[in-house]
């Protein structure tokens, strides 16, 4: 089902990332207060278009920008060698706050284990088309059939979503034993870039924890924004997974000449614990320059997305709950990595 949201002017501001009265909003909307509505609402479009304004392009010189785009979306790869991190909780509504913000947003399940499918509600069988079925594909073509493959979770193309199946693990196995299997990421993207270029302005990736031949070419083409998004939980286990990752990076260097970079984003963060203060000054001291300032708390909000007695009711907390602690957190994260990973929108400059 496609959600229609809309959302109150602190919400919109904190997406924004900007100090506006709520007039000046409102005018730069473009729009009216409805008739007998005590507070306006946004939606996505309207922060699209506000962005738009802001930049002093009006609705036909936004039109042609569109039109004229060939630029494949900003790439957002979000990796971890460990499970557990909260890392496709924070894939989800990271995709589904750049859109709730204005960007269109593809958001790609990588993982065999589809958690982020489960918390979109999204449920396919094996005969359905997923990223590990066009990984395995060689041709240069456009693949004619992704457009069908693809779930509208926000209105007016805001929000798209590629889910997963098990049966992915099975093109995890072929692509071991294929010949330069880290470049199939990369050549996906290539052969669809008219298609993408059109229809997204970002693609958020949330791959499988440990190494696989789809994380690591996903990984790979990280090589083009310079990073990939590494979630870590402020604990021991996290801080050696990140070690490993180093190394996966290491070797993909080694082998390709390309370097891939990552940037760290702290989730779960509990300042009461003594072993996350413990753990937060390892950090600080060892990977200062890779973590991002936005820090994402432990709340209990994150496991309030999940509604075992009505599924209508799961749904990214973001969208579910935008005023609460955890969304502020992540809509705080957005607007940081906006200018990291260069996203921005046809006709305006990163």
């Amino acid at each position: 089902m496609t959600l229609d949201i809309e959302f109150k002017t602190a919400v919109a501001l904190a997406l924004l990332g900007k100090e506006f009265s709520s007039k000046r909003l409102l005018e730069l909307s473009g729009r009216e207060k409805p008739r007998g509505q005590h507070h306006m609402k946004y939606t996505p479009t309207d922060l699209r278009s506000i962005r738009y304004r802001l930049a002093g392009l009006g609705p036909e010189e936004q039109q042609k920008a569109i039109a004229k785009n060939k630029q494949l979306p900003a790439l957002i790869v979000t990796r971890m060698t460990k499970g557990g991190v909260g890392k496709t909780s924070l894939s989800v509504n990271t995709a589904a706050a750049l859109a709730m913000a204005g960007f269109r947003t593809l958001l790609i399940d990588a993982d065999p284990q589809r958690s982020a499918s489960i918390l979109l509600k999204i449920r396919i069988n094996s005969e359905a088309l997923h990223i590990g079925k066009l990984l395995t594909r060689t041709n240069n073509v456009r693949d004619s059939d992704l457009p069908e493959a693809l779930h509208h979770i926000i209105s007016d193309g805001m929000f798209d979503f590629l889910p997963a199946h098990i049966s992915m693990a099975e093109s995890d196995q072929s692509l071991a034993t294929a010949m330069g299997s880290y470049l199939r990421v990369e050549l996906f993207l290539e052969r669809n870039q008219e298609f993408l270029a059109k229809h997204y302005d970002a693609i958020v990736v949330d791959t499988a924890p440990g190494t696989t031949p789809i994380s690591l070419a996903f990984t790979y083409a990280a090589h083009v924004p310079g990073n990939i998004l590494t979630v870590v939980e402020p604990d021991g286990y996290s801080i050696e997974a990140l070690e490993s990752l180093a190394s996966n990076l290491n070797e993909i260097e080694m082998v390709s000449r390309k370097r891939v970079g990552t940037r760290i984003v702290i989730n779960k963060y509990h300042p009461t614990l003594k072993h996350v203060a413990e753990s937060m000054g390892y950090l600080y001291s060892n990977y200062q320059s890779q973590l991002i300032e936005s820090i994402i708390p432990q709340t209990t909000g994150f496991s309030r997305q999940f509604s075992t007695e009505d599924e209508s009711k799961t749904l990214p907390l973001v969208i579910k709950d935008p005023s609460s602690i955890g969304a502020s957190a992540v809509f705080s994260l957005v607007n940081q990595l906006i200018p990291i990973f260069g996203i921005t929108l046809p006709g305006l400059q990163k």
